[in-house]
């Protein structure tokens, strides 16, 4: 049963489950071959560095949030940094947002054009699909989190199918322990980055949240561990399985990962997972979309966004069509992981910086507290 709140507005549950959606999506296929590529059988000790990091500046996002209660993140950054800085970060955002929704799309269709519909042209695939998002990310926060929420418990099954495969591996193949070097175990750390975009979401969804209390940082950061523990166990599995040689030339690790090996109830698990990534990966777009309506909302101060994803949709869709294959497409999401890092990372920390030399948050009167 959902909780009955005002509208706009979320419980603390579902903000966790946002963060989850969020984060799972489409770097969960190709995790392992971008990150072993630099860092070689090593690439799951990077993926566990950037995991901790991200969920350390979770914590600091929440914090720096709190200290202004309801207020918008264009409100708040513009008291602490000043207005016209406030105004182009928060437009920076709106940028990144439609260009990540528009790349997420594009990884989901290419998956499925690939898998399932290869007679079918990709834009067919994208239309479909963006039409499914518009018309979610359209009726609010409420609304976004609710359809999350729904979705939310197909994570398990999704994970159950992991496991499967696990008899094949030999841990042969990620020894030496380390011995990729320290050097390319910080570089593995950078690709790894996009696989964990969406926790920044937490600077700007924070102030929705009907009943907020001292543990909504704390939790948010475990969620993020949690995440890291399944992104960790992915990259052991499949290095092991595999080898860090023969996983960077595979485009979709985990679908092959799944291939190795049937059940006697499923003869090919893989399709299985897919449908369920598919559900998965349809919130993580949703979610990214709707805040890109959020920030134009904010931007322009206007009561609703509504307008605004019907605006944006011609232009997700001319933007996925950017990329002419799918090497152009992972440059296109690796340059993408660069903004995520500052908006993640150093954004962050220069807010926290500002609290304390500014000495007080506000609340939405203007008030300080």
């Amino acid at each position: 049963m959902f909780n009955k709140y005002n509208e706009g507005e979320i419980t603390s549950t579902q903000f966790y489950i946002l963060i989850v959606s969020f984060i799972i999506g489409t770097g969960i296929l190709t995790l392992a071959t971008s990150v072993c590529q630099v860092a070689k059988q090593d690439g799951w000790i990077s993926v566990l560095i950037t995991g901790i990091f991200v969920s350390l500046f979770t914590y600091i996002s929440i914090f720096v949030a709190s200290r202004f209660k309801n207020l918008s993140f264009l409100q708040y950054s513009s008291y602490l940094l000043s207005k016209p800085i406030g105004f182009l970060i928060s437009f920076s955002y709106f940028i990144y947002a439609i260009l990540m929704s528009a790349a997420l799309l594009r990884s989901l269709s290419e998956m499925v054009v690939t898998w399932f519909l290869p007679r079918t042209p990709i834009y067919i695939t994208i239309l479909i699909t963006l039409i499914t998002v518009v018309n979610i990310a359209k009726d609010g926060m409420t609304f976004v989190a609710r359809f999350c929420q729904a979705i939310f418990l197909l994570i398990i099954p999704l994970v159950l199918l992991l496991f499967i495969p696990i008899t094949e591996i030999s841990f042969i193949n990620i020894m030496p322990i380390g011995g990729a070097g320290i050097s390319k175990i910080l570089e593995g750390t950078i690709p790894s980055f996009f696989s964990y975009a969406g926790y920044e979401m937490t600077l700007f969804l924070y102030p929705f949240i009907a009943n907020k209390n001292k543990n909504i940082a704390k939790t948010s950061s475990l969620c993020i561990l949690s995440i890291t523990l399944l992104y960790t166990f992915l990259i052991i599995t499949q290095t092991a399985l595999f080898g860090p040689e023969e996983l960077q030339t595979l485009m979709y690790p985990t679908i092959t990962y799944l291939d190795v090996k049937d059940v006697l109830i499923i003869e090919r698990i893989e399709i299985v997972f897919s449908i369920l990534w598919i559900f998965k990966v349809l919130t993580t777009i949703i979610i990214q979309f709707y805040l890109a309506t959020l920030q134009l909302q904010a931007l322009l101060n206007t009561k609703t966004n509504s307008i605004f994803a019907y605006i944006l949709t011609p232009v997700v869709f001319i933007l996925t069509l950017y990329p002419r294959n799918v090497m152009e497409l992972n440059l296109f999401k690796e340059k993408l992981s660069y903004y995520n890092i500052f908006i993640g990372l150093v954004l962050p920390l220069v807010l926290l910086i500002m609290i304390y030399i500014k000495g007080e948050g506000i609340n939405k009167n203007g008030k300080k507290i």
